[in-house]
């Protein structure tokens, strides 16, 4: 099968900062390993795929600032065509990250994000007549991401939405949805049902293809993943590693599970194989950085 993937998403830059414990209100604390690192939701995903082999297209939105210009050099460093993002007067996204103990609190400025517009999705139809999947996140406006699954459906591509951050849509863009992939807080939020194991995740599942998507996959943190696919339910358990730092670990998950399910594999092999590439993400340090290569995941899966 061939391999193109549309992403339409958020494009960032994250500046992140390490520390002992988070600061009470009017508190200042010293913290550490200052970084900036390139981020975003849609550009994390877009690297992932790009990075596990498949032919990758970005549409998206940057600043005219130094950051907006760094964040699409770094995406066509990894192999992303990114001749569709626009650019746009104003500043690139950002994120404030604090990282605490391997686990991340953010703070987002989604900038030139704003400008991804129903009507700039619609004047690219070329893009959604070209790709097999198109992956989708709600770092952009939400009438632009309905906008964006209606078109990919029109065009007969496979829809992957992660509803993250979730934000209240259109009930109309779950049925535009071929596979829905939500963390347990964001699954929570979405359907009501508290995600704290396998027995509440599949509960959550069965509200989610209830509200129109066809298949759907819950990440459980450090107790794997529940998914319904195809009317089957399954799990699987995480990869034990050392944890360096979370950011990217659900949009490095989508990317490995959108390209393997793009080769043709089976949906619990793919689901295995983006199980490897999160843990290997989450074992480094960064975002899009930190998101291993298709050799990389396949010799720490033979190991």
């Amino acid at each position: 099968m061939s391999k193109k993937i549309l992403v339409v998403g958020s494009i960032n830059m994250d500046y992140v900062i390490h520390t002992g414990r988070l600061p009470k209100l009017g508190e200042t604390i010293t913290g550490s390993d200052f970084a900036m690192n390139y981020g975003g939701k849609g550009a994390n995903q877009a690297v992932a795929v790009a990075k596990q082999g498949c032919d990758t297209r970005m549409l998206g939105a940057v600043g005219t600032d130094l950051a907006g210009e760094l964040a699409v050099r770094n995406l066509e460093s990894f192999g992303v065509d990114c001749a569709p993002v626009f650019h746009d007067e104003g500043p690139t996204g950002a994120a404030v990250i604090t990282v605490c103990g391997g686990d991340n609190h953010i703070i987002l400025d989604v900038g030139a994000n704003a400008h991804v517009t129903p009507a700039r999705i619609a004047a690219r139809r070329d893009l959604f007549e070209w790709a097999d999947a198109v992956v989708l996140q709600y770092e952009i406006p939400v009438e632009s991401v309905l906008a964006a699954a209606r078109l990919a459906r029109e065009c007969g591509c496979t829809v992957i939405l992660n509803p993250a951050p979730v934000k209240e849509v259109d009930p109309a863009l779950y049925g535009c949805v071929d596979l829905i992939v939500p963390n347990e807080f964001e699954a929570a939020l979405l359907t009501g049902v508290e995600v704290t194991d396998r027995a509440s995740a599949a509960c959550a599942l069965e509200k989610l293809l209830a509200m129109g998507c066809k298949n759907a996959l819950i990440t459980l943190g450090k107790q794997g993943c529940a998914y319904c696919w195809q009317g089957s339910v399954g799990y699987e358990d995480i990869i034990p590693v050392q944890v360096a730092d979370t950011t990217a670990a659900g949009d490095s998950f989508i990317g490995g599970l959108c390209a393997r399910l793009c080769d043709g594999a089976e949906f619990p092999d793919a689901v295995r194989y983006a199980t490897a590439v999160s843990a290997l993400t989450v074992s480094r340090p960064g975002a899009s950085v930190s998101i291993p290569t298709c050799a990389e995941v396949e010799a720490f899966l033979r190991g």
